[in-house]
């Protein structure tokens, strides 16, 4: 049986840059990057790399030894580079966390977002989206993994009991869908201080909504999430280690009072400087 879900924190935090704030604030959105384009591409393929191990587990429950021939076929072919259709919004469970100040290395100034977590589940309950702790392992990935399977094929089951004449096609991309959504929950042990959690959407996206975002090397592929017209559940902002912290603070508390939000604005406490 699969794992009890943990437990989520009650505020999450969004590691972004100043404009990404700016962005959020005005739009009262947020952005849910496709997974096929996460930051590391060790990220990416580190589930991938252990779903031989998982699918060899998983075959040893005679219930489950059927679905093994499709989930190699699945796993393969987003090995080989289809684009999921899964998209993810990344939070932390903590909003002064040195991994993820790390990341900004001086070339831009970082701040930290903090939303009320319940109130941002239920406004992202009409994307569908789900809210999952990012599981960091590296020997246990496959028993893991193989875990969230079962969870997945168990749901599958359930439907096809209510829809029994589905044909294979449509069983293969319900089952590719749920496969790439598990993806991105999973990283390597060495991200681990990251305390990462993720909002992880399964949509088909027509070309009218998808956007696009440069980072690094990279044209990401995003939709916009949480649109709903109300102020964002933001709690707290905190600026992240840089130069004249305190009068980056004071700009933040402006610019946040001018558009609705009286929020508290603090700076790190990390003694890290880029």
């Amino acid at each position: 049986m699969p794992a009890k879900a943990p437990t989520p924190p009650t505020k999450l935090s969004h590691y972004t840059t100043l404009k990404g704030l700016q962005g959020i604030v005005e739009s009262g959105s947020l952005w849910a990057s496709n997974a096929s384009f996460l930051n590391d591409r060790a990220e990416s393929i580190h589930a991938l790399d252990a779903s031989e191990r998982a699918i060899g587990l998983l075959s040893s429950r005679k219930a489950l030894k059927a679905w093994a021939p499709m989930l190699r076929e699945a796993f393969d072919e987003l090995r080989d580079g289809r684009k999921a259709d899964t998209f993810v919004a990344c939070f932390c469970g903590d909003d002064d966390n040195l991994s993820q100040w790390r990341g900004y290395g001086g070339n831009v100034q970082g701040v930290s977002v903090t939303f009320n977590r319940e109130a941002l589940a239920k406004r992202l309950e009409k994307d569908h989206a789900k809210l999952r702790k990012v599981i960091y392992a590296r020997i246990s990935t496959a028993s893991r993994l193989r875990n969230e399977l079962a969870g997945e094929l168990a749901a599958l089951a359930e439907l096809e009991e209510a829809s029994p004449d589905r044909n294979d096609a449509l069983r293969y991309n319900e089952l590719l869908s749920r496969v790439s959504g598990l993806l991105p929950q999973f990283k390597h042990w060495g991200f681990r201080d990251e305390r990462e959690w993720r909002f992880v959407l399964q949509k088909k996206v027509l070309k009218e909504e998808l956007s696009f975002r440069i980072s690094e090397n990279k044209m990401v592929p995003y939709i916009v999430v949480g649109s709903t017209g109300e102020p964002l559940p933001i709690k707290s902002v905190r600026v992240g280690p840089g130069s004249d912290q305190e009068l980056t603070a004071k700009s933040i508390k402006a610019f946040l009072n001018a558009h609705g939000y009286d929020v508290k604005v603090r700076t790190s406490d990390v003694p890290f400087r880029p």
